[in-house]
């Protein structure tokens, strides 16, 4: 029996992976109907996405159970960890896993999630691009022109960081800034590590000690001005800023500064004459506001005034390079777009546009909701532009792009997410949009599909292509792989891009067999003509012609399981366990041919949540359940709902984190391995007594 390995990130170990959640209670046996759960309502298609409940659910799987939070600092100290250990072997001549060589198989067509990128302007032509992947790292590219460009990542551990935007000094192309975190989310969000610089035009990055701190854990933005000394950090604890390139800084906004309103900055745009707009946000109902300086950032303005009918909390602005006068900011508030306005005049007043863009997609715009072409992610889909020569010219985006050439009066759609409704495809949920310095012809847009780009905007239709190719910063959250010796067929769920099908000796392309998002997977290692992907909660989709095709097969309602739930299958009995609510597990009787399911208590879980399946390789019918509070229990006969429970690890001197893994050895059932995910505890433990007495067996890593 072989596990799909899940991902969440953690502390540079191969042994500290990770699995999920789950939900429901008391025995019974159900059949389940179709009771589609997230689906586009006209086609069935799986919707994309729902990223809070993901960050909501890592926060829980990888938080400091003492601290109540991510202490995601420590995984700087990890990584420099590792670096050690890794320079001690090499100079022993040894390799870090003697013998064990790593080789990437992609996939090279299906770009992850991207927050930001930048046009570099140390390129005269204006070819190269930078993209900032969420825990997919910083990546470069110097010829986006080309139809797959060669897209060059920097530094392994940058992938384990939520780049959130990327900046350059306007007067000197050297020097450059990321930061990190993403601040615009729930507060359960994992945090980032502050800014980091580069002196040297990207080719080497440090992190600001001065920023390796609290308040610089979620950052929206930073923004530098002349020569990059001068920088400005949106922060969830204010608008930070420094005069002398990041050696300290000072807030200029938030809360106890006398012309704030919130204390989350949100966006900042500088016009052609140095003029700065910043809005703030308290993050409640009608606490957005918007301020204005003349000297830098020094000092700001109070609120500017702004249509008092409208409940403002975070909003989005964009200024044209060709009129100072002219700004446009979408105002989101509880999640839902409430309104597009528009200043003429420097900031003096604010009016709405004459119209809001409505998407053909009757998904994505409900009648009750028909200004919210974000779905209700406005605090996560969210994007503005406008035309450095034309300020009438506007691009928006949320789920979906739309384009506007009369200044808002009304609006073209662009896109739609699976290229419905006579739109072309660009995936959803619009995170940044930008133009090329100067250029109104070339307009680049992030999203959680990657990036694209349109070479010919200005047009009344123009062309969007996508960029993702060999931009491999995919979000895996679990893999199967087929059970011929040296197959190359590999099975794998990622965030928001589906569930993708590899058959390549090298890094290539795959194939996406399911939509949405993709969870769990398994391929039947004695029949692997069956397949099995699944969506969130507990929705499954069967393949019995080798992934050739899929049908959805069990389909219940967002009630029963995690966001992401773990699962495990049984290839000897074909037979599937799936994570439940507090204190119970899902059985999944009949997964080759039917969607029959049994729900089981076990008073032994304590009422906590399977954040880890593993059936055993050994004894038949026997099947290890590891919980979020930290105790693995394995149950004999789980087949039938009379099955035998019983610890082998009651928490007695151990962590009550999320166990996140489970193995045991082939022929030898004494011998166990566990890890948890969480921060702050002891990370590995191992039994060679079936579960009596257990040791940490990684004490020297970091926590």
């Amino acid at each position: 029996m072989r596990k799909p390995i899940s991902f969440v990130n953690s502390i540079a170990l191969l042994l500290t992976l990770s699995c999920f959640i789950f939900a429901y209670s008391r025995i019974e046996i159900i059949d389940f109907n179709k009771q589609g759960i997230s689906f586009n309502t006209k086609t069935k298609v799986p919707r994309k996405d729902r990223m809070d409940l993901a960050w909501e659910q890592e926060f829980e799987l990888t938080k400091d159970p003492l601290l109540n939070e991510v202490p995601k600092e420590r995984l700087l100290k990890a990584w420099q960890y590792q670096q050690t250990l890794l320079q001690q072997q090499r100079g022993l001549g040894k390799a870090a896993i003697p013998g064990v060589n790593w080789v990437e198989r992609g996939p090279n067509n299906c770009g992850g999630r991207t927050r930001t990128l930048l046009v570099d302007r140390n390129d005269p032509t204006r070819k190269t691009v930078w993209a900032g992947a969420v825990a997919g790292g910083l990546w470069k590219t110097t010829d986006i022109t080309q139809t797959a460009p060669n897209w060059t990542p920097f530094d392994d551990f940058f992938q384990n960081l939520a780049i959130t935007h990327i900046d350059q000094a306007p007067n000197n192309g050297q020097i450059m800034y990321f930061c990190t975190g993403e601040g615009n989310n729930n507060l359960d969000a994992v945090r980032g590590l502050g800014v980091w610089k580069s002196s040297n035009g990207g080719n080497t990055w440090n992190q600001l000690s001065s920023t390796n701190n609290s308040n610089f854990h979620y950052c929206q933005k930073i923004v530098s001005i002349g020569n990059g000394d001068t920088v400005l950090v949106l922060t969830k604890t204010g608008l930070y800023r420094s005069a002398n390139g990041g050696n300290t800084f000072t807030r200029v906004l938030g809360t106890g500064i006398a012309s704030a309103g919130g204390n989350i900055a949100y966006d900042l745009e500088v016009m052609k004459n140095g003029t700065m707009y910043v809005t703030m946000s308290s993050g409640a109902s009608n606490g957005g506001s918007m301020h204005k300086s003349f000297n830098s950032g020094v000092s700001w303005t109070n609120p500017l005034t702004l249509p008092s009918y409208l409940n403002k909390d975070e909003m989005e602005i964009a200024v044209s390079d060709n009129d100072t006068n002219v700004i446009y900011s979408l105002v989101e508030n509880s999640g839902r777009i409430v309104g597009i306005i528009k200043s003429s005049n420097a900031g003096l007043s604010f009016d709405t546009t004459a119209a809001h863009p409505i998407d053909a997609d009757p998904g994505v715009s409900q009648a009750a909701f028909r200004k919210d072409f974000s779905r209700g992610q406005g605090w996560y889909d969210l994007s503005l532009a406008v035309d450095p020569n034309n300020t009438n010219v506007v691009v928006v985006g949320g789920v979906d792009l739309f384009k506007t050439s009369n200044g808002g009066s009304s609006w073209q759609q662009l896109s739609h997410w699976y290229g419905g409704f006579g739109f072309q495809e660009v995936h959803a949920d619009q995170h940044y949009v930008c133009f090329a310095p100067g250029n109104s012809n070339v307009c680049y847009f992030t999203n959680d599909g990657g990036m694209y780009v349109s070479t010919n905007f200005t047009q009344a239709g123009p062309t969007i292509t996508s960029k993702e190719l060999n931009y491999n910063s995919t979000q895996f959250y679990a893999c199967d792989i087929h059970p011929n010796a040296g197959s190359n067929q590999y099975l794998g769920g990622t965030q928001d891009n589906g569930s993708h099908a590899l058959n390549s000796a090298t890094v290539g392309s795959s194939i996406e067999v399911t939509g949405g998002d993709g969870a769990f997977c398994h391929i039947d290692q004695d029949q692997p003509q069956f397949w099995f992907t699944s969506y969130v909660y507990t929705s499954y989709y069967r393949s019995s012609n080798g992934g050739a095709s899929f049908t959805s097969a069990l389909n219940t309602s967002q009630t029963v399981g995690s966001f992401i739930s773990p699962s495990d299958y049984d290839d000897a009995n074909n037979k599937m366990y799936l994570a439940g609510n507090n204190g119970f597990f899902v059985r999944w009787d009949n997964p080759q041919t039917g969607n029959s399911i049994a729900f089981d208590t076990v008073p032994l879980f304590n009422n906590g949540r399977v954040t880890h399946v593993k059936v055993s390789p050994n004894n038949n019918n026997r099947v290890y359940f590891g919980l979020n509070n930290g105790r693995v229990i394995r149950i004999d006969n789980a087949h039938i709902l009379a099955g035998t429970d019983a610890h082998i690890n009651n928490v007695t001197g151990m962590p009550t984190g999320s166990v996140s893994c489970i193995e045991v050895e082939s022929g030898n059932e004494n011998h166990i391995v566990i890890t948890y995910s969480n921060y702050g505890v002891n990370s590995v433990w191992e039994t060679k007594n079936g579960g009596t007495s257990w040791t940490s067996i990684v004490t020297a890593l970091p926590m």
